[in-house]
This record gives structure tokens, C-alpha cells and sequence, in this order.
């Protein structure tokens, strides 16, 4: 996980302070909704999705036929939002079974990462200039240094996501096929345990996703205050898992406790009349 960060805090720090800081407050508040609040708020929740998904798709399809941007936008975000609000049951698993797939895949990358990784850079240590390096082994200067690099001296935020997505897969290097079957296997686990225990394993997939948006907040709003908080945890990285991990159970168990969806009481009988 600690390298996972460590790449994550790399790409941030490319951004402006007020975009850092406008992206940290906002996942701030989408995680805690997320993470307290997810399992009473699903139909809000799905519906904004939806809402978002539409809009983008609105703006691609006007683009493609000519239509005014904004048109094309608020048809979209009402089709989609409408549909899912629709359709929220059967997307809130579809959503639920993406986040197991997600996690596994996740964790098995940690792993490959956080140990393959150094082996590889022992080995190739006396080559000229490597292609792959572990970020692990630089400070915040180097990585953007080498974040520069890799992406041609690149700008945009989305040249530099590309070229970090690249440099990591590159980093798997062999465990391609094997990371594929992690997430295959997230997502037959998610599909399982959705169809036996739905309540209970969808308020922890939303606990789970509302935890990852929280540590992306703090990181970006900390990095907009100058304080690059994973690389001063190098010497804790065990720290980082392990919050991660009670945040996880925290927002589970009170989702689960004190946050079910509101259910509608019996309507109020009415008064008996007076006979005359």
C-alpha cells in the first residue's frame, strides 16, 4: 500500500495548490458520506453517480453530433441518474461486486510492489539508466524528477496519470496474468458473499471505497499545506495498512448499527370522528 501512495502523492504533487486543495476538501466530504452514510444514502448516491456517468457520456455523444455541450450534458446526467435510480438494487451490487474485484486486485498489486520491486532494482542497480524504478527508494524531489521523465516533460494531468499507469504495470512486470485472476477472484468472492449476506457486505463495500476517498483527501489537502504526509510516514509504513483497516471496520459496524435506511412507519390512524 505504501508504494501505491507514494505513486499517488508523486501525481498530486504536479497539481496547483488550489486544485490540490479543492480536490482534497471535496473527497473529504464525498468519503465521509461514503464511509458513515453510504448504505442509508444509496438511491442519493446512485443517482448522482449516475448523474455524473450521464453528463460525461452526454458531452462525448454532443461533441460527436454536434450538439451544444450543455445540452448534451443535462440529457444525459437526467437519462442515466433516472435509470439508476431505477435500477439502484441491481447497481448497488454491481457497484459492490467492482469494489471486492478492486480490492483484490489492489492487494495483490501492493504485494508485487512493496516486495518484487526492490529485488528487481538490486539487480539492475549498475545498468546506465533504469526503466522502472521503486519509489520507495527516492524523496518527493527525485519522484517528481523521475515523474517528469517518464512522462516526456509532460504538463497535463492526465499525460502524467497515463505515464504512472504505464511505469506500474511495467513495474508487474511477469504477474499480469496472476493480478487478472486476483481480480477475477474479487469479483467471484464479491458475487458470493452479495448474494448470501447483501446488507452486510455492501455496507462494507461502501465503507471500504469511503475509507480510500478519506486517505485521498487527507493526502491532497495536506500536500496543498506543503506537508507530503506519506513520505514523512517512511519510517511507519505498517501505520498506513493498519488505519486504513480500522477506518474500514469503524465506518462497517456503524453503517450496519446506525445508519440502515430509514423505513417508512405506518401512516397515523385517524381520529374517530364525533357522531352526532
Amino acid at each position: 500500500m505504501y508504494e501505491l501512495l507514494l505513486r499517488t502523492e508523486t501525481l498530486l504533487a504536479g497539481l496547483a495548490t488550489p486544485v490540490l486543495a479543492a480536490v482534497g476538501l471535496g473527497a473529504l466530504v464525498v468519503g465521509l458520506v461514503l464511509w458513515l452514510g453510504g448504505r442509508r444514502y444509496s438511491a442519493v448516491i446512485i443517482g448522482l453517480l449516475g448523474a455524473v456517468v450521464g453528463s460525461a457520456c452526454g458531452l462525448l455523444v454532443g461533441q460527436q453530433f454536434s450538439v451544444n455541450p450543455w445540452l448534451g450534458m443535462i440529457v444525459g446526467a437526467a437519462v442515466l441518474g433516472g435509470l439508476s435510480i431505477l435500477l439502484k438494487n441491481v447497481l448497488i451490487v454491481v457497484l459492490a461486486v467492482l469494489v471486492f474485484s478492486a480490492v483484490s486486485g489492489a492487494g495483490y498489486l501492493t504485494v508485487v510492489l512493496d516486495r518484487t520491486i526492490p529485488q528487481a532494482q538490486t539487480a539492475n542497480q549498475n545498468e546506465p539508466r533504469q526503466t522502472v524504478r521503486y519509489f520507495s527508494g527516492m524523496d518527493l524531489a527525485e519522484r517528481r524528477t523521475y515523474m517528469n521523465d517518464i512522462s516526456n516533460e509532460s504538463q497535463t494531468f492526465t499525460d502524467r496519470l497515463q505515464a504512472l499507469l504505464t511505469n506500474t504495470w511495467e513495474a508487474v512486470g511477469p504477474h499480469g496474468w496472476p493480478l487478472a485472476l486476483a481480480i477475477l477472484a474479487g469479483a467471484v468472492v464479491g458475487i458470493l458473499l452479495v448474494w448470501f449476506l447483501a446488507k452486510i457486505v455492501i455496507a462494507l463495500a461502501y465503507s471500504i471505497v469511503g475509507t480510500a476517498t478519506i486517505f485521498l483527501g487527507v493526502q491532497a489537502a495536506l500536500l496543498a499545506a506543503g506537508v507530503p504526509v506519506v513520505s514523512d510516514l517512511a519510517s511507519r509504513r505498517s501505520a498506513v495498512p493498519v488505519a486504513f483497516l480500522i477506518m474500514t471496520v469503524v465506518g462497517w459496524v456503524w453503517q450496519l448499527f446506525h445508519a440502515a435506511p430509514k423505513k417508512a412507519g405506518p401512516a397515523p390512524a385517524k381520529e374517530a370522528e364525533p357522531s352526532d
